[in-house]
């Protein structure tokens, strides 16, 4: 039998990281980690959590609010735009920090440091 035909349940991808079973299947789901459906049983490639691993530890996935730099997976929490030049922010920045500049476009205090306003 091939590698790429070793499938494990979610049971199993679950025990092997040390998370619970819920978290794999909300992955699953979701579409972050890619499965088959056979019958009524997800089963998962050790390839297809090793690509899903990799791309978690580079951070390949997210999107940066350019106003705190926090990395949000869904680009969803980063849908408002810097007043200035459009760069991306965050809703806690925009809402309840009220910032509204992305930090290349925030003014600078007396002293030459960025406020953040």
């Amino acid at each position: 039998m091939s590698p790429e035909k070793n499938f494990m349940t979610l049971e199993d991808v679950a025990e092997l990281l040390g998370v619970n079973y819920q978290l794999i299947y909300r992955l699953v789901r979701s579409g972050e980690l890619p499965a088959i459906r056979l019958g009524r049983v997800y089963r998962v490639t050790q390839s297809d959590l090793d690509t899903y691993l990799t791309a978690q530890k580079t951070g390949r996935s997210g999107t940066v609010c350019e106003a705190c730099g926090t990395i949000y997976r869904s680009e969803e929490s980063v849908r408002q735009a810097c007043e200035s030049c459009g760069a991306r922010i965050c809703f806690d920045c925009w809402q309840r920090a009220k910032v509204h500049l992305c930090k290349s476009c925030a003014p600078k205090d007396a002293t030459g440091k960025k406020t953040g306003k």
